[in-house]
């Protein structure tokens, strides 16, 4: 059993839901490469006809997959704040279970 006012179950929670912030940074190192390669294709296509082809078709892809990409690292981080947040309030509901239990 973990420190008073936790239980193993609630102790395994906070370690599940920490690794949500491995992964939202993780997301983010994956995020700034994209930003790198969008600002590199910005740059090497041009502004003749096949530039404009080439930024007709690859511009809006890149834009979404940085856009999809700060979504994913957002909700990590939240899933990763709200679990804890969730093992403390169960952590609390057991300690108030205990306390009316003694009575």
């Amino acid at each position: 059993m973990g420190d008073h006012g936790t239980t193993a179950k609630t102790d395994q929670l906070k370690t599940s839901f920490g690794k949500f912030f491995d992964l939202k940074e993780m997301v983010a190192k994956v995020n700034k490469e994209a930003e790198h390669i969008n600002d590199l294709n910005l740059t090497v296509g041009g502004s003749d006809e096949i530039g404009k082809q080439y930024h007709s078709q690859v511009d809006e892809g890149t834009r979404n997959l940085t856009d999809l990409l700060l979504k994913i690292h957002s909700t990590m981080a939240a899933v990763g704040e709200n679990g804890e947040a969730l093992a403390d309030t169960l952590d609390k509901a057991n300690d108030h279970a205990g306390e009316i239990a003694k009575f």
